[in-house]
C-alpha cells in the first residue's frame, strides 16, 4: 500500500509555436490517498488525468506544487503502470514479457513469479505463446498481471479498457475488482467513463476541462459490483448530474 500526497500541483506546457499561449493542463490539484483504496480520476478528455498519472510515475514533473509517493515503510514507493495498450514486446513470449520487468531472484524464481501472476489472471496456459496469438483482452490481462508481479505499493492505470469491446471491458472490470480485493495495492485509475468509475472505485475525484478537481466523492457500495446493480446506476446518474451542473453557464442574478 502507498501514501500519495498532492499539494497545489500545476502543470503548464509552454507554447510550441511563436504567438501561441501556454497550455494549463492542471491547476492547483490537491488530495491525499493512502492504504487499500481504489481512487479514480474521472473527467473529459484533455482535463489532465493522464498528465497527473505521468507525474506520479516520474515520467513527467509538476510545473509547481509538490507530489510525493511513499511506500509501505514511508520510503520510496514501488509503482506499477498499466497503460491504455498493454505494451507487450511482440518478439518475446508471454512469460518472457512477465520476467522482463522482474529484477530480483534467480531466473527460475522470476519465471515462477511470472507464472504465478499469469495464473492470477487465468492465463497460465499462455506462458509460451506470443502476444500476437492473444486477443486484445488477453493481452491487457497480461499487462495487468505484469504490473502486479512487481507487487507495487501503488498501481497506476490509464484507461486500460478504453480500446476493448464492451463485453471484454465489462469482464475485465469484474476481474480487476477481484484482483484489487486480493492484493494490498493502492490503485490510482484514470477514465472518462462514469459507469466504470462507479463500478471500480472506493473514491472518485471529478475533474473539469480546466484541469481542476471540483468534487471528491466516496462510493460506499459493497464489492464486487456489476453494472446492472441499481445502486451503481443511481451513483452514475448523480455524478453525471454534477458534471452537467459544473458545465452549466452561470447566470448573474
Amino acid at each position: 500500500m502507498a501514501r500519495l500526497v498532492a499539494r497545489d500541483v500545476k502543470k503548464v506546457f509552454p507554447p510550441t509555436r511563436q504567438g501561441q499561449d501556454p497550455v494549463f493542463a492542471l491547476r492547483d490539484v490537491s488530495f491525499q490517498a493512502e492504504g487499500h483504496t481504489f481512487v479514480t480520476l474521472v473527467g473529459p478528455s484533455g482535463c489532465g488525468k493522464s498528465t497527473f498519472l505521468n507525474m506520479v510515475s516520474g515520467i513527467d514533473t509538476p510545473s509547481a506544487g509538490t507530489l510525493e509517493v511513499f511506500g509501505r515503510t514511508e520510503g520510496d514507493a514501488k509503482i506499477g503502470y498499466v497503460f491504455q495498450d498493454p505494451r507487450l514486446l511482440p518478439w518475446k513470449t508471454v512469460l518472457d514479457n512477465m520476467v522482463y520487468v522482474l529484477d530480483e531472484g534467480s531466473t527460475d524464481e522470476r519465471e515462477a513469479r511470472g507464472r504465478r501472476f499469469l495464473d492470477l489472471v487465468n492465463l497460465g496456459s499462455t506462458a509460451d505463446m506470443y502476444p500476437g496469438q492473444l486477443s486484445g483482452g488477453m493481452q491487457q490481462r497480461v499487462g495487468i498481471a505484469r504490473a502486479l508481479s512487481i507487487e507495487p505499493d501503488l498501481l497506476l492505470m490509464d484507461e486500460p479498457f478504453s480500446h476493448l469491446d464492451a463485453i471484454t471491458a465489462r469482464d475485465l472490470r469484474v476481474e480487476l475488482q477481484r484482483l484489487w480485493l486480493d492484493t494490498a495495492s493502492t490503485i490510482l485509475f484514470v477514465t472518462h467513463d462514469v459507469l466504470e468509475a462507479v463500478l471500480l472505485s472506493s473514491r472518485v475525484l471529478m475533474m473539469s476541462s480546466r484541469g481542476v478537481i471540483f468534487r471528491d466523492l466516496t462510493i460506499d457500495l459493497p464489492f464486487p459490483r456489476r453494472q446492472t446493480d441499481k445502486e451503481v446506476a443511481i451513483h452514475q446518474a448523480e455524478i453525471l448530474e454534477l458534471f452537467e451542473e459544473m458545465e452549466r453557464p452561470k447566470v448573474d442574478a
